[in-house]
């Protein structure tokens, strides 16, 4: 029996060998660039069939709509061991078709930047490719490199030939001992797919936060924002997400950050793309517009990069076998995107809250405004939505995951809550599950809900049945009262009013200006008045959201006001009585300051005042 055992053991080991010595040896040349066009090579691995089809992705994991990446690859070649042709047919915008395939030795062809091109067809930068000569190279991989159907989970190799100056940032194992060429090494295609690189030249800044080392790299493009200034903000949100998790589940992570400048001609274009952010397990890829007023820069820095981080919880740690074996070509979605999506922006939202670092004002301004979103959206199955999301019938909603998905969320964490009188709440389910689970471990999609169900409360089974796998509305005036808050649809708020007005922020001087000036204003105030002080009090960055909402958005109770503006380089005094008027306010939304007691344990317990 000891010796059957052993001669099994000494098989696989000999087929093991066999497998490993299988590699995809692929290199890029980013050192000599014409055109936007990077030149790859691949010398493939030993194919036994007559026939192979090698393929580019038409969809990848944490983007749910086509990309198709073959689109963006030129002068495809397949040769011989002598540099011989072998005949390609190209099967559709991704895939070609190889005769003669044992013969195989080498392909090449050149890759175009997605950055450039501004169709009907874009690809949202995160998910894309940047290319400038000299200046920095956004490597998704999955844009960059294929692979041969039936030779996926081979090992991979990516020799890139670079400018001396230029590092490499990315979660993947890299060979950094020339100077000139760096080797990425990744275990299969999943892995090299999930994890981008930049190569540009150094501005890297590092955070160590529990037991996790975190990276911040940033690539601007006109040097305003730096990795230090970026790690700075990311600091206190890694602390608190130390602080809610009791803990990171990685060991590392990457945070890479490339800015634009706002003023770019391509970023005005209709087909432009967008800004963002993409996910990947233990790395996420920003693409986000250069901000000179510090306080929105880094509020948009925090609010992005807490949702992508926390995608280290799901999908990454809890997820379906539709993610955990993905398919780039023919992917078979997952129903759970309320989970992927919605709870992760939920959480990245609850971790601020919990943390003091945003406001309960600013919590609720951000619930008010997803209400507002997921009204756009309709109603419909978020199951089915999930599921069917690559068809024109439910594409366009995708969008839904981030504001009804959270709200979602928001309103199973409140049931949760009341249901077990406060010993769990929604994160301590998905915790539980994620320890059940972990990234090796797939869920079914199809009884998830029961797993759900049972590591939470039944009082969730009719829930889910009405709200997610149903289409019922979401009833938000039941769950908000049960936090201890007023909810109106629509009210009517008499108050004070100055007239319609906007503000923008003045980089060349450093000041606030308005814009978008009604001229029946009650205190005369004009298109480009930069704004100086409000009753005698200084307009600064810190106090600006403040003064705003005292006088403009939310005046109940002042009746005149005196504001000193800079008009055509002199300081004006401008004073009066203000109209009295009122506002329709759309989802309002405050808190009760006469809860029953019921409500302020509920509400002290969420948001930790006790």
């Amino acid at each position: 029996m000891l010796m059957r055992r052993l001669s099994c053991i000494i098989a696989l080991s000999i087929i093991s060998v066999n497998i490993t010595a299988q590699v995809y040896r692929y290199s890029a040349d980013i050192k000599n660039i014409n055109n936007d066009k990077v030149s790859v090579q691949l010398l493939a691995p030993a194919i036994k069939e007559q026939e192979i089809v090698y393929s580019f992705p038409r969809v990848i994991p944490g983007s749910y709509s086509e990309k198709n990446y073959g689109k963006y690859i030129d002068d495809f070649k397949a040769l011989d061991a002598n540099g011989k042709k072998l005949k390609v047919n190209r099967l559709n915008p991704n895939q070609y078709s190889i005769s003669n395939a044992a013969a195989l030795h080498s392909i090449t062809y050149q890759v175009n930047d997605t950055w450039d091109k501004t169709d009907r067809d874009f690809i949202f930068q995160p998910g894309g490719t940047n290319i400038e000569a000299g200046k920095n190279v956004v490597m998704n991989n999955f844009a960059f490199y294929g692979y041969l159907e039936g030779y996926k989970n081979l090992p991979f190799e990516v020799t890139v030939t670079k400018p001396a100056e230029f590092y490499a940032s990315t979660h993947l194992s890299v060979d950094r001992s020339n100077a000139e060429t760096n080797i990425l090494k990744a275990d299969n295609y999943v892995e090299l797919a999930d994890n981008p690189v930049f190569f540009s030249r150094p501005d890297t800044t590092s955070i160590i936060a529990g037991s996790t080392a975190i990276q911040v790299t940033v690539v601007s493009a006109t040097g305003k924002v730096t990795s230090s200034q970026v790690a700075g903000y990311i600091r206190p949100m890694a602390f608190a997400l130390q602080k809610f998790f009791n803990g990171l589940p990685v060991s590392s992570y990457n945070f890479l950050f490339y800015f634009e400048d706002p003023d770019n001609p391509v970023v005005g274009k209709k087909d432009y793309g967008g800004h963002g952010a993409l996910e990947h397990n233990y790395s996420s890829l920003y693409f986000l517009p250069e901000i000179a007023y510090e306080p929105q820069l880094k509020s948009m820095v925090n609010n992005v990069s807490s949702h992508e981080f926390l995608h280290i919880l799901t999908p990454l740690n809890l997820h379906s076998r539709e993610i955990d074996d993905f398919d780039f070509m023919n992917p078979k979605m997952s129903k759970h995107l309320w989970l992927y999506e919605g709870v992760t922006e939920y959480f990245s939202d609850l971790v601020q809250l919990q943390n003091k670092l945003v406001t309960e004002e600013k919590f609720l301004e951000e619930i008010r405004k997803k209400i507002k979103q997921a009204e756009k959206y309709g109603s419909f199955s978020m199951t089915e939505m999930s599921a069917k999301v690559l068809t024109n019938e439910y594409k366009d909603k995708y969008g839904s995951v981030y504001n009804k998905g959270a709200l979602i969320a928001f309103m199973l964490d409140i049931l949760i809550r009341e249901k077990t009188n406060g010993d769990k709440d929604l994160k301590q389910v998905v915790q539980h599950l994620a320890a059940r689970y972990g990234p090796g471990k797939p869920f079914d999609d199809e009884t998830f809900f029961d797993d759900f169900i049972a590591a939470s409360h039944p009082a969730a089974k009719a829930f889910i049945e009405n709200y997610i796998a149903g289409s019922e509305p979401l009833p938000y005036k039941a769950y908000l009262e049960k936090l201890g808050y007023i909810y109106e649809p629509l009210k009517k708020i008499d108050g004070m009013i100055i007239g319609s007005m906007a503000l923008k922020y003045d980089e060349e001087n450093s000041s606030f200006v308005f814009t978008q000036v009604d001229k029946d204003n009650a205190l005369g105030i004009k298109n480009n008045d930069a704004f100086v002080a409000a009753d005698g009090v200084a307009i600064t960055s810190d106090n600006i959201d403040e003064v705003w909402d005292t006088y403009f958005s939310n005046n109940i109770s002042k009746a005149e006001a005196e504001f000193t503006v800079r008009r055509n380089g002199e300081e004006k005094i401008l004073k009066g009585r203000l109209y009295k008027g009122y506002r329709n306010k759309e989802n309002y939304l405050v808190v009760n300051d006469k809860p029953t007691a019921e409500q302020k344990k509920l509400h002290e317990q969420y948001v930790q005042l006790n």
